[in-house]
């Protein structure tokens, strides 16, 4: 059989823009590239043969030190289905923030984060008050002055009076307003991205995970009723000057009529905007109470955010989010581990 028409699967590295990919497989002993729905940052790992002393002495070894260098990697399926087309996962852009060595056998490693632990987005505490502003204009904010670019994908944009940053960084400050909104936050490849997750479980699934599979090496499930199995959410605020209460009781569809009620009692301007926060913040609570992880041959298709049908296994079964996508490549195979969480219906 041709050689380039096996199937198998292949990495493209470059580091600071020279690709390397032809090295990187030749002494490729594993490459892990992990891919989170939100709040953690993506990060690349890469394992290499050293035995003949050319990466820690070499490649690895520049007189400008290869630490904070921009590292690209693409997963690439050649001929999966066997019609000479290949199926191709980019995993972005990374800033190497670690180079080791171990032996015997000689070894070296590149550990790489989307978001550098030295960045001053990162880092710099600042304190400031915000006022008169949006999520949307915040983050907007934060991304230009870290020289990145803000993706905003939700219809929900938060207006404040004012919030106050007090000694924390511009990344955690954000987490912190994205969580209390209901917003789901990822930073990505020098992008930072809010998202309405509700919109995302809304997108048909890509694959159907099925009982009997061959692909599928292991899963497991699990439920959780602790602080995630809240009926409704009630929202209440009264202004202190004019004595006017605003409330809201947000309750999904098919709703235990008995269950536990989340109260929330923060500043709201309008019922809707009540009805908003109700929603979300009950949606932040329930999403984590069906969880489901799997381990399968690798697939390109199944990253953060994608949503797959499992199949097969009874009580579980049904339609999930991935929130954790871990692609592990080496010499001889391509696996995958992948964590979901099950889609809220009616909300």
């Amino acid at each position: 059989m041709n050689a380039e028409l096996a199937r198998r699967t292949v990495i493209a590295v470059k580091i600071g823009g020279v690709d390397i990919s032809a090295d990187m497989n030749r002494y490729l002993l594993q490459m892990t590239y992990t891919d989170h729905e939100e709040d953690k940052t993506d990060d690349l790992q890469i394992s290499l043969d050293d035995r003949e002393g050319v990466w820690l002495t070499d490649w690895l070894d520049s007189e400008d030190g290869t630490k904070g260098a921009e590292i690209s990697a693409v997963i690439i399926q050649k001929n999966w289905e066997s019609d000479g087309r290949d199926r191709v996962l980019d995993c972005g852009v990374f800033s190497i923030d670690g180079l080791d060595g171990s032996g015997p056998p000689s070894a070296a490693s590149i550990k790489a984060t989307a978001l550098p632990f030295t960045s001053a987005i990162r880092t710099a505490t600042h304190t400031r008050a915000w006022e008169k502003t949006t999520l949307k204009a915040i983050a907007g904010e934060i991304a230009s002055k870290s020289g990145m670019t803000l993706m905003f994908e939700s219809s929900y944009n938060p207006l404040y009076d004012r919030r106050e940053q007090v000694e924390i960084s511009d990344i955690v400050f954000l987490q912190g307003l994205c969580h209390n909104a209901g917003i789901s936050l990822k930073v990505a490849s020098g992008f930072i991205i809010l998202f309405d997750a509700a919109d995302y479980e809304q997108k048909p699934a890509v694959r159907t995970l099925r009982r009997g599979q061959s692909d599928i090496t292991s899963y497991r499930f699990g439920t959780s009723t602790n602080d995630t199995n809240y009926a409704r959410c009630h929202v209440s605020y009264t202004d202190p000057q004019t004595g006017q209460t605003i409330e809201y009781t947000y309750t999904p569809q098919g709703a235990d009529p008995e269950g536990q009620t989340l109260k929330i009692n923060e500043r709201v301007k309008t019922r809707d905007e009540a009805r908003q926060l109700a929603m979300k913040r009950l949606r932040k609570k329930n999403k984590g109470e069906t969880q489901a992880e799997f381990t399968l041959v690798g697939d390109v298709r199944l990253v953060s955010g994608v949503n797959v049908e499992v199949a097969g296994y009874g009580m579980f079964d049904g339609k999930y989010i991935i929130a954790t996508a871990t692609h592990g490549v080496t010499g001889s195979g391509y696996t995958l581990q992948i964590k979901l969480r099950r889609v809220l219906e009616g909300y």
